[in-house]
């Protein structure tokens, strides 16, 4: 039993060094921002408020990489959402990072201030029968064109959470609300 249990630490060790080496690649970080990361991920996978094991921790940020966010942004508060994100909806932590990213992008919410987007995301999926998933859709049919035009993130879920209900779900909701914006502009006066 000793034996195992050693060989698991060992090979979870192994796994961490990987992941970072990963994200490194990736994102191309300087050996600060990777032990910064790394100090992250055991923070985040170490606190007893979260649930997430280090090694979700370290694929949420890889995929926050990914998707463009810089190290700084990862490390101002773009990770614990994500986290937070994925706790309060029984999201994929993958599918968070993916909705973190995107709501950063289309309305500009730098990462200091997602705690607050989060909340305002998870105050949707529970104040209408929208889901996460479904959420994540209608942010992907509809988020850059309504922040485009000037609806703000917090007009946005509240508009979507008024209208789902006319809707099968998320997708359907977001491609019909980034229809009638789209009409808006050619067709009224600004």
């Amino acid at each position: 039993g000793l034996v195992a249990g050693l060989a698991g630490s060992i090979g979870a060790a192994s796994d961490m060094e990987q992941q970072l080496a990963d994200i490194t690649a990736s994102m191309g970080t300087t050996s600060e921002e990777t032990a910064q990361l790394k100090d992250l991920i055991m923070d985040l996978g170490l606190d007893p408020t979260l649930k997430v094991s280090a090694t979700e921790a370290a694929n949420a940020i890889q995929q926050l990489g990914t998707a463009g966010l810089t190290a700084q942004q990862i490390l101002d508060g773009a990770a614990r959402s994500t986290v937070l994100l994925a706790n309060a909806t029984g999201a994929d932590f993958g599918d968070a990072a993916n909705i973190a990213t995107d709501v950063m992008a289309q309305f500009n919410i730098k990462a200091e201030d997602m705690a607050g987007a989060i909340d305002n995301i998870v105050g949707t999926t529970i104040a209408s029968k929208i889901d996460i998933d479904g959420y994540r859709l209608a942010i992907g049919q509809a988020g850059g064109v309504a922040a485009g035009v000037g609806v703000n993130f917090e007009d946005f879920n509240t508009t979507l959470s008024a209208i789902i209900p006319q809707f099968a779900g998320g997708s359907d909701a977001g491609t019909g609300f980034k229809t009638f914006l789209q009409t808006l502009i050619p067709k009224s006066k600004s």
